[in-house]
Formats: C-alpha cells, sequence, structure tokens
C-alpha cells in the first residue's frame, strides 16, 4: 500500500512538471476568488469569562470574537507572479455594546495585500498598526510539506491533501507580576490553542505552485488551507482571462521585515489593552494570527 501511494505522488509530481514546463512555452495567467472563514473557540470557563462579567470590553472582545469573521480575497496570478488582495467592501456598522464597538480582522497567514515572487522567493505584504502603514518585504516562509494520497473533489477539481507541522521556536518567557490583574488580558489569551497543523487542499490540473496569502510549494494550486481557526476556499477561478492583470506591489508605508514588524504589532496590543480603560469606548484589533 506503502509503495502505491509513493508511486502516485511520484506520477502526479511528474505530472506536474510537464504541465508546468509547457506552461513556460506560452503565456499563462488567472484569477481566483477566495474566501477566508475565521471562527475562534474561547473556553467557558476561564479568568477572561469571569472577567467579562465586570469588564464591557472583554465582553465585547469575547462575542465577537465567537461570532468570527468572513472575509473575500482576489488572487490574480502568472507562473512565477502572484497579487491577492482582499476584496474592498463596504463596513457594515456595527451595534455598539455599553457604548463599546469593537471590531477585528483576522489573518491566518493572510494580509491586506501580498506580492509574491515564486522565482525569487520573496514577498512584499502591506501591513498597519493603529493607523500607520508599513510594507514588509522578506523571503517567502518555507513550508516543509507532506504529500498524502487522500484526495477529494472541490468543486470541478480533483484535490490532494498535503500538511505541514510548524516546528515550533523557543521563546524566552519574560518574569511577570503574579499579582498583576492584566497579564491575561491580551487577545491570545481568550482563544483555546489550537493545532499548529497546517492542512492544504491542491490541485495538480493547475501546475503552479502556489496559493492565497503566503501559501505556496505545492505541485498544483491550493484550492484549500486550513490554519488554525482560519479555513481559506477557492470560491471560483478563471484560466487566462482576457483581461490584464493588476499584480500589485504594496509601496505606501515604512519598509520593515516580518519579525520587526511582529514585534511591533505585539507591543502596540499591549500597550493598547494596558491603556484600554481611557479610551472613547471604540476599540480595533488590527490583525490577529499571521
Amino acid at each position: 500500500m506503502k509503495t502505491i501511494q509513493i508511486t502516485l505522488i511520484s506520477f502526479f509530481i511528474l505530472a506536474f512538471a510537464k504541465a508546468y514546463t509547457a506552461q513556460a512555452q506560452q503565456e499563462f495567467k488567472a484569477k481566483a476568488t477566495y474566501i477566508a472563514f475565521t471562527k475562534f473557540d474561547l473556553p467557558e470557563d476561564s479568568t477572561m469569562t469571569k472577567k467579562a462579567e465586570s469588564d464591557p470590553i472583554v465582553k465585547a472582545m469575547m462575542e465577537q470574537l465567537k461570532k468570527g469573521s468572513k472575509q473575500e480575497y482576489t488572487l490574480e496570478f502568472t507562473r512565477t507572479e502572484s497579487s491577492y488582495d482582499k476584496v474592498k467592501q463596504l463596513a457594515t456598522p456595527s451595534k455598539p455594546t455599553n457604548g463599546i464597538s469593537i471590531s477585528f480582522s483576522a489573518s491566518g497567514g493572510v494580509g491586506s495585500t501580498i506580492y509574491k515572487n515564486i522565482e525569487e522567493n520573496s514577498y512584499i505584504k502591506q501591513g498597519n498598526i493603529m493607523g500607520k502603514d508599513f510594507v514588509i518585504i522578506d523571503e517567502l516562509p518555507t513550508y516543509e510539506w507532506k504529500l498524502l494520497s487522500e484526495t477529494k473533489k472541490i468543486g470541478q477539481y480533483t484535490c490532494f491533501k498535503a500538511i505541514y507541522v510548524p516546528i515550533e521556536e523557543e521563546v524566552e518567557e519574560e518574569i511577570e507580576d503574579d499579582t498583576d490583574d492584566e497579564v491575561n488580558t491580551s487577545i491570545t489569551s481568550m482563544v483555546v490553542e489550537a493545532d499548529p497543523t497546517i492542512t492544504a487542499w491542491y490541485t495538480p490540473d493547475i501546475p503552479v505552485s502556489n496559493g492565497p496569502g503566503e501559501y505556496h510549494g505545492l505541485p498544483g494550486l491550493i484550492v484549500e488551507v486550513q490554519q488554525q481557526e482560519t479555513t481559506i476556499l477557492l470560491k471560483e477561478i478563471v484560466l487566462n482571462p482576457d483581461e490584464k492583470l493588476d499584480l500589485k506591489k504594496p509601496r505606501s508605508g515604512k519598509k520593515i521585515n516580518q519579525e520587526d514588524f511582529d514585534a511591533l504589532q505585539k507591543k502596540k496590543s499591549d500597550e493598547m489593552m494596558k491603556n484600554r480603560g481611557s479610551g472613547n469606548g471604540s476599540f480595533r484589533v488590527i490583525s490577529i494570527g499571521g
């Protein structure tokens, strides 16, 4: 059985290589629409649940996280380049609870606008922290995918399963005062720790080593990917559309690498949580996940 599985995967990798070479001899372009769903599981009996009884901001946060988020993205791509951009939608006014209005956007590996260059193994991503724009420039993450023989039909495409388990980095623990009442008020402390495994479904029928967000590196277009609380699913795709592609490269903002951006985002988020009591009743979480 194992020999059959290896042979099957090898066959599709070979087919992908041949198709990729054939496409290299002619212009190829496509435009796809993805839907990203995010929903958080929150512990019923936790410090945050008890705190929500007396803190309206924490309560509003928990209600919004339970409700979840749904966002639409467009991926325009060629053999070697792509642009992944959030579809602009009219903001729907949310009804404030006790004078408090809270919203969030969940990335799960997805930024607002991401330009990828597969050949150069690089990406340019638009970022924003508290109203300040950044242009994040860095190398594409490496996904050591494990290809499996399991298949399923997604739309008209036969898709194969692949998984990647990120290696957890050791983080130096900070010494905290146990008497500090604000220790467990971060967004991440509200969310049940999820399995870090990334599960992707790709189709060799579209022999492009690309996918939504920063995901890439499989012998076919990634049609569906699930990472922790977020699932991204292909809604529709048009191969070789008549119109010209708009492969956007983010340019507005201060240039920074991903590591420094993440550190700054965490710092500002922590500061916002500590100072939340002196605000005007509105609260916006720029991004969750990543």
